[in-house]
C-alpha cells in the first residue's frame, strides 16, 4: 500500500468481482478526489482487515463498521465501504 493524505475523514471502497477474484481499493477525500490503493488479500474479509489495520497505522481511526453496499448483484460483485476520521492522537 502506498501513503494517502491525512487531511480529512476518507471512504474506503472495496470491490471484489466473481471474474476477478482480487480486491480493489478506493479511497475517497474530503474533496471527492480518489486514490486506488494495492490490496495484497484474495477475499474480502481479508482486506476488511489489512485496510483497516494500514488505516490505523497511518493516523486514522474507523468511523463505524464496513457496511456492505452490493452483496448479491447480478454480476457477482461485492461492494463494501467504511469511513475512517484522522485519530487526534496520530502516531
Amino acid at each position: 500500500m502506498t501513503d494517502t493524505k491525512t487531511a480529512g475523514p476518507i471512504e474506503v471502497w472495496l470491490t471484489q468481482s466473481q471474474s476477478n477474484l482480487g480486491v480493489t481499493c478506493t479511497v475517497v477525500h474530503e474533496d471527492e478526489s480518489t486514490d486506488t490503493l494495492d490490496v495484497d488479500s484474495l477475499s474480502m474479509r481479508g482486506a476488511m482487515r489489512e485496510v483497516t489495520g494500514y488505516f490505523i497505522s497511518q493516523g486514522y481511526k474507523p468511523d463505524g463498521r464496513w457496511s456492505t453496499e452490493a452483496e448479491t448483484a447480478t454480476d457477482g460483485t461485492l461492494e463494501a465501504m467504511r469511513r475512517f476520521k484522522p485519530d487526534g492522537g496520530a502516531r
